[in-house]
């Protein structure tokens, strides 16, 4: 069982809550630093009368262990989980976004727009310019446009998750969020983009 559904199952007998390194947000959430590599905070609703923080423990350790077996190196870690008033705060860390994506057998993609494109990423929809954390509305781009222009960063993902970019965000698709310059959130459901200079 990948470790996503593991959290699912173990961690959602609550609810998410709303609303790296030293990367601590109130929110579940990813930070991609300048080498590729990921730091994730899950904060979540947990019941301990369903699970301990001990079976928590163990399990994810034993998923951890198993894919960095598979792996040959040590590219996933469990940094902390803490508990605390119901609220479960556990914090990864993850070598490059392809292991991110494949320990939480999520859709997940962090790197240059040309290797987004190769690996199927089709930039569909409309875009809008983002300039020092704010989104101009009146800004919409198509995304082939993106595509046919600089060969900036981005990071794709799916879900309400807080992403934060080792840089400045320069575009958005739509259904997306920014916070400030460099952290933005996705939407429910739908695929996201931002995109960002380093």
């Amino acid at each position: 069982m990948k470790r996503g559904h593991l959290l699912a199952v173990l961690l959602c007998a609550g609810c998410m809550l709303t609303g790296c390194s030293s990367f601590s947000p109130d929110v579940s959430g990813i930070s991609i630093d300048k080498k590729g590599g990921i730091t994730e905070v899950v904060r979540e609703m947990f019941d301990e009368s369903v699970y301990s923080k001990e079976e928590l423990e163990s399990q994810l350790g034993t998923e951890v262990a198993e894919y960095n077996a598979q792996a040959g190196a040590e590219v996933v870690k469990e940094k902390k989980l803490q508990i605390k008033d119901g609220v479960a705060v556990l914090k990864m860390t993850y070598a490059s976004s392809r292991d991110y994506a494949a320990f939480n057998n999520l859709d997940f993609y962090s790197g240059d727009i040309i290797g987004a494109v190769q690996a199927g990423y089709m930039f569909e929809g409309s875009f809008y310019k983002v300039e020092k954390g704010t989104v101009d509305q009146s800004s919409s781009v198509w995304g082939s446009g993106i595509i046919s222009g600089t060969n900036d960063r981005v990071a794709v993902f799916e879900g309400p998750l807080l992403v934060e970019v080792p840089g400045e965000i320069v575009y958005v698709s739509s259904n997306i969020q920014v916070t400030d310059k460099s952290t933005a959130v996705g939407s429910q459901s739908a695929r996201g983009y931002v995109v960002y200079k380093e």
